[in-house]
């Protein structure tokens, strides 16, 4: 007996086949690079469900371990220690993804998600980067994908 080839699907596939494409449309990215300054992003006016990321950055290539948006923390951040006059904003951590809103406030990352989510209207133009000062961001690699799902 022969049995027919099976056809293995993965399970986004099957689930994107049973929503329609406005179901996904309600997502809202940016890749945050690491060589670049702030990155914008817009947001329409409505409610956020869900602010999540993607992706490592470094802020000295090949020298530096890559870590997401919380930055650099423990042993790495002591090593760097020495380069403390190159990050952008000396109250976050090295490397950390830090967000600038539309009144011009900068949170980290952590906390622009958790008041994003709980924001009665979120519309507006918003900011990333990473913690590093513009001219030390050539030694840089990598980018965070920030995407925020709205309801």
């Amino acid at each position: 007996m022969r049995l027919a080839p099976t056809l293995l699907l993965s399970p986004w596939l099957f689930l994107t086949g049973l929503f329609p494409a406005a179901a996904v449309a309600a997502d809202h990215c940016v890749d945050v690079q690491s060589r670049k300054g702030w990155q914008q992003l817009s947001l329409p006016t409505g409610k956020i469900r869900k602010v999540g990321y993607s992706g490592t950055w470094s802020v000295i290539a090949g020298q530096a371990a890559p870590v997401g948006p919380r930055g650099y923390s423990g042993q790495a951040a002591k090593k760097l220690g020495p380069l403390f006059g190159y990050k952008f904003d000396q109250s976050y951590a090295f490397g950390e993804m830090l967000v600038r809103d539309q009144a011009g406030r900068i949170v980290p990352f952590a906390e622009f998600a958790a008041l994003a989510v709980n924001s009665r209207d979120p519309a507006g133009v918003y900011a990333f980067r990473i913690n590093d000062k513009d001219i030390a961001l050539w030694d840089n690699a990598g980018a965070i994908r920030i995407c925020v799902s709205m309801r």
